[in-house]
């Protein structure tokens, strides 16, 4: 494939998961031809009939408008793919091991597949790793494979690292819009190619080595996620002094040399990032001999705010054999039905191990965590149900816990305390309004909301089983 050097580059997505869908529109609304390709075939006819195969905000309306202009086309293969794109980018999942590593496996399979695909054809191919590995995964894994299973010489196949920054619930605003582009190089041409693919953003592109590239996304997650656990240790604090962790850290966040983003405070982060992306860099650290010891209290803190939660909900609600819970929200933040990792899970479980019957609810995420709750494995003593509107899930609760701040749920009338038998919310996001619940007879706890309700919670609390 030849072109003028001028002239914008065909994008291919390989891998239509949260991110690459989301990557791939951003590049078509910016005026590029794209063309994606998933190994999941309900994934390619759902974007290829226009609809968005996960929830994200804005998502199904951009896939929708690029798919009539014409910018976003669906391959069948990734041979077809491959063909028709200049710049091709590996948006696939590297999902965490047991050991804290990532499994490569998925993004393996993909560049072996790439590479039959360009063995023969002519032209120059940039072939760009958009997943998140660790530092130097592009260099000595993905470089050697492809330029060993295309047979092409350096000349004709360019590799580089392009990590994604997208955050779930503002991806395509992230896509669109993006802060800055992170790119890692080898080589001039392929750094040209990069260029060409970006200049409509009007983001600065910051060109590193690969290494370096990569080594940037991960050193950002973990600073996000010691931002969080910062906020969440203050939160205790709080709790023991009778102030609020909202004011405190938005009094700390007004300081520029820190900003007030990933300051709030809650049951601990999740998502499909921070903990994944921590256990990783931890080993890799390790493996180069180099121990990161803030990326192991990061985790060990997170740990730590889920069995605070519980000691939370126990002081709550008291002995959990036979009640009956709401629990609000089952995505791991309001915003996506994304479930991997969410805080809901662990804190069911419990709740079922102990013998509570557990009412759960979400606007957008039950069939996910329906689906992510029948491969857990726990004893049977409690109950999980499903319900389909809020009031369903209140009625006869001893206790609601509000796990994700979906905005539906901090109006919370007075009608629907009225649902419960007793009517106490403990609302680990702060979402409803102190003047709100008293209007509504509902007594509220909340981590970190200084209302001193958990002067009896132990410093420290073990887990619910």
């Amino acid at each position: 494939m030849t072109r003028a050097s001028g002239s914008r580059p065909r994008v291919g997505i390989v891998g239509l998961g949260y991110m690459g869908l989301a990557t791939g529109l951003g590049f078509a609304a910016h005026g590029l031809r794209v063309t994606g390709f998933d190994v999941k075939e309900e994934i390619r006819e759902a974007v290829r009939r226009g609809e968005a195969p996960h929830h994200e905000p804005g998502l199904g309306r951009l896939l929708r408008a690029q798919r009539k202009a014409g910018r976003l086309g669906v391959a069948e293969t990734t041979e077809e793919l491959v063909r028709t794109s200049e710049a091709i980018f590996l948006c696939v999942p590297t999902p965490s091991r047991p050991s804290g590593r990532i499994d490569l496996r998925p993004l393996r399979q993909s560049v072996v597949d790439v590479a039959r695909a360009l063995r023969p054809l002519s032209g120059y191919r940039l072939v760009v790793v958009k997943s998140t590995v660790v530092p130097g995964t592009t260099e000595s894994i993905v470089t050697p494979l492809l330029r060993r299973r295309s047979g092409r010489p350096p000349e004709l196949l360019g590799v580089a690292s392009n990590p994604e920054f997208l955050a779930e619930g503002s991806m395509v605003h992230d896509a669109l819009s993006p802060e800055r582009i992170v790119v890692g190089v080898a080589d001039s041409r392929a750094l040209a190619v990069l260029h060409r693919a970006y200049r409509p953003f009007r983001a600065p592109l910051i060109a590193l080595t690969p290494s370096g590239a990569e080594l940037v996304k991960y050193s950002a997650n973990a600073f996000l996620a010691l931002k969080v656990s910062f906020a969440n240790e203050i939160a205790r604090l709080s709790d023991r002094l009778g102030a609020n962790v909202d004011e405190v850290m938005e009094a700390v966040g007004r300081d520029a040399r820190i900003g007030p983003r990933f300051l709030s405070a809650g049951p601990g982060f999740g998502g499909s990032c921070f903990a994944k992306d921590l256990k990783a860099l931890t080993v890799r650290s390790r493996d180069l001999g180099v121990r990161l010891r803030s990326t192991e209290v990061a985790l060990r803190i997170n740990a730590e705010q889920l069995a605070y939660v519980r000691g939370v909900i126990r002081s709550a609600v008291g002995p959990l054999s036979g009640k009956r819970i709401a629990l609000l929200g089952l995505s791991f933040k309001a915003g996506t039905d994304d479930v991997r990792e969410t805080r809901a899970l662990p804190i069911a479980a419990g709740l079922v191990e102990e013998g509570a019957r557990v009412q759960g609810h979400d606007p957008v995420a039950i069939d996910n965590f329906r689906s992510l709750w029948q491969t857990t494995r726990i004893s049977s003593r409690g109950r999980l149900d499903f319900c389909t509107t809020v009031e369903e899930t209140l009625l006869g609760a001893d206790a609601a816990i509000l796990q994700a701040d979906w905005p539906e749920y901090s109006r919370w009338p007075a009608a629907w305390t009225s649902l419960m038998r007793r009517p106490v919310l403990v609302d680990l996001r702060r979402a409803v309004d102190p003047a709100r619940a008293r209007r509504a007879g509902l007594m509220v706890i909340g981590i970190g909301a200084g209302t001193g309700q958990r002067s009896s919670v132990p410093a420290t609390s073990e887990p619910m089983a």
